[in-house]
């Protein structure tokens, strides 16, 4: 198996925008803890195990295991670089603009702005109110959420009046 660069794993760190705010433009500085680092150019990929915590600008990423997945352009007619999936597994927490989640698995699809959060089942926390489901997915973008289901259970909300609730849209940055 091949490394990567030092360099360019530094560059995929710097690119890691899977925590709120990644819509807006990159700031802030990114820390990220782990007891073991595994990456492959040719696999296009690095994975962090073992008691991972991924911080940016406040907000807190924790699981068993972080793998990201990059682009690198060199397929014909890709125009894509730069970091495109990120994949947390096992005890995930993420803590962020006064909301906490837990899942057993999380992905975040950087093309599409979204979260997935499933397993455990997932819950979103904000305040008292509380939010839980099979597969919960958030849309950084536009704000959006989706709860399912699935067969076995059923979309658990829990909403306490004069709290914000769940607006997950990015707020804008006065210029």
């Amino acid at each position: 198996m091949k490394h990567a660069p030092l360099k360019y794993i530094w560059c995929l760190l710097l690119a890691l925008a899977f925590l709120p705010g990644a819509a807006m433009a990159q700031e802030g500085e990114v820390g990220i803890n782990a007891d073991h680092l595994t990456s492959d150019s040719q696999g296009r990929y690095a994975l962090f195990s073992g008691n991972v915590r991924i911080t940016r600008d406040g907000a807190v990423l924790k699981a068993d295991t972080v793998q990201l997945h990059y682009e690198d352009g060199k397929k014909k007619g890709d125009t894509t670089k730069g970091l495109s999936l990120i994949e947390a597994e096992g005890n995930v927490t993420m803590d962020f603009e006064e909301k906490h989640a837990t899942a057993d698995k999380a992905l975040y699809d950087l093309r599409k702005e979204e979260v997935t959060l499933t397993g455990g089942p997932p819950k979103v926390v904000s305040g008292e109110s509380t939010l839980t489901g099979k597969t919960i997915v958030i849309n950084r973008l536009t704000g959006a959420i989706k709860v399912d289901s699935g067969k076995s259970t059923r979309v658990k909300v829990r909403l306490v009046p004069g709290e914000k609730g769940f607006s997950f849209t990015p707020e804008k940055k006065d210029k």
